[in-house]
C-alpha cells in the first residue's frame, strides 16, 4: 500500500529528512522522496511518500516516536493531498498558554480556574459546566485586564504563524475554536 509520512520538528533538528527515510528504510517500507515543507526557524517540515504494509507503516510509527522530538502522521497515500480546511484549537496549540488561565491570574483567581481546567481535561469534570463555571468566575472583569493579559502574557507557538499564513496562501479556510 503507499502511504505518506509528515513529520514536524523543533529548528534543532536538522536531520529531519535523514530520520524519515532511515525510519521507512528500518521498518521494511520503501521511501520515496523527501519534499520539504519548512527548513530553519521556527520549525523543520515534510512529508515522505513510501510503499509497505500496514504493519510497516505501524512500525515506522514506532521508529519516529523514539527517535527524537518529533511528531509525526502517517496517513494513506489517497487521502493526502491539499487541504483545504484548518480547524486548530487556541490553548496550548496556536498560542503556548491556556487563555483563561492566564485571564485569571490577572485578577488573582489562576489556582481556583487552573484547577478547575485540569480536572476538565482529564475528563473528571463535564466539559461544558466546568466552562460555565470558570467564565463565571471572571464575570465583571475590566476590560482593560484582558487586553493587559493578551498584550502581555499571550505568545505565538512557533510555527503558528507559518501555519496559518500557508494554509490561507492555499486558498484554505481557517478557524481557531477554544473552550
Amino acid at each position: 500500500m503507499d502511504w505518506v509520512l509528515v513529520a514536524v520538528a523543533g529548528a534543532a533538528e536538522t536531520r529531519l529528512s535523514a530520520l524519515a527515510a532511515s525510519a521507512v528504510n528500518a521498518a521494511g517500507g520503501k521511501a520515496g522522496a523527501w519534499t520539504a515543507l519548512a527548513e530553519g526557524a521556527p520549525l523543520h517540515a515534510g512529508f515522505l511518500p513510501f510503499a509497505g504494509s500496514a504493519d510497516e507503516a505501524a512500525a515506522l510509527r514506532q521508529q519516529i516516536e523514539t527517535a527524537g522530538p518529533v511528531d509525526a502522521a502517517i496517513m494513506p497515500a489517497a487521502r493526502f493531498g491539499r487541504k483545504r480546511l484548518l480547524i486548530s484549537d487556541m490553548d496550548s496549540t496556536i498560542i503556548g498558554q491556556e487563555c483563561i488561565d492566564e485571564i485569571a491570574d490577572a485578577v488573582g483567581l489562576k489556582a481556583k480556574i487552573s484547577e478547575i481546567t485540569e480536572r476538565a481535561m482529564r475528563g473528571e469534570l463535564d466539559f461544558e459546566a466546568a466552562l460555565t463555571e470558570r467564565v463565571a468566575m471572571l464575570k465583571g472583569l475590566p476590560l482593560g485586564a484582558l487586553a493587559r493579559t493578551l498584550e502581555e502574557r499571550i505568545t505565538l507557538n512557533p510555527g503558528a504563524r507559518t501555519l496559518i499564513a500557508t494554509m490561507k496562501a492555499h486558498g484554505a479556510r481557517t478557524l481557531l475554536v477554544s473552550g
